[in-house]
């Protein structure tokens, strides 16, 4: 059980005898972030709810077989990205439109200027976090969004340590030149 904390041990028991309140503690703990973690992946708040509720149904749809190994925060991570990513499987054509029809507004509407506030600081890296290759968006929304270590992002993304670490100084390298800092 390594790295699972006792109450959320006793968490997943609890939930797994079918107890109601331990899966609403669950879902209320981590349903917000998990739907802004999905939301990174689906691009769509209504999709990544739906996302993030089909993981919490199957998890409490199949409650007897709730057996988790890792940490529960990296456990839920993983869920919402699978099933994110099948969702993503299932509608790619429609979302790559949707995805070029948004790229066109932007470019249209003009949203680039060259005087930098801390807001729009933040906003121009977000941007160029969104151009890096999706795993390495990923990985980096996991630690600075999500606040998961690195070691929990491996997890997630059934990855090994130093590869998140590796990924995390390419997504900073980049950043730094396209800033030019």
């Amino acid at each position: 059980m390594g790295d699972l904390k006792p109450k959320h041990t006793d968490l997943v028991k609890r939930i797994r005898e079918g107890d109601k309140s331990a899966f609403e503690t669950l879902f209320y703990k981590y349903y917000a972030r998990l739907c802004v973690f999905s939301n990174t992946y689906v691009k769509s708040i209504d999709t990544s709810r739906d996302v993030v509720q089909d993981v919490y149904i199957k998890i409490w749809d199949n409650k007897e077989n709730f057996h988790i190994t890792q940490s529960l925060k990296a456990y839920l991570y993983q869920a919402v990205r699978n099933q994110s990513l099948n969702y993503l499987e299932k509608n790619s054509q429609k979302l790559r439109l949707q995805d070029d029809l948004t790229r066109q507004r932007e470019i249209e509407s003009g949203e680039h200027e060259t005087v930098l506030n801390t807001e729009e600081l933040s906003e121009k890296i977000w941007k160029l976090v969104e151009q890096l290759p999706e795993r390495r968006r990923a990985i980096f929304i996991l630690y600075r969004k999500h606040g998961l270590s690195y070691k929990e992002i491996g997890e997630v993304m059934e990855i090994s340590r130093k590869t998140v670490e590796n990924q995390m100084g390419r997504s900073l390298q980049f950043i730094r030149e396209q800033l030019d800092l």
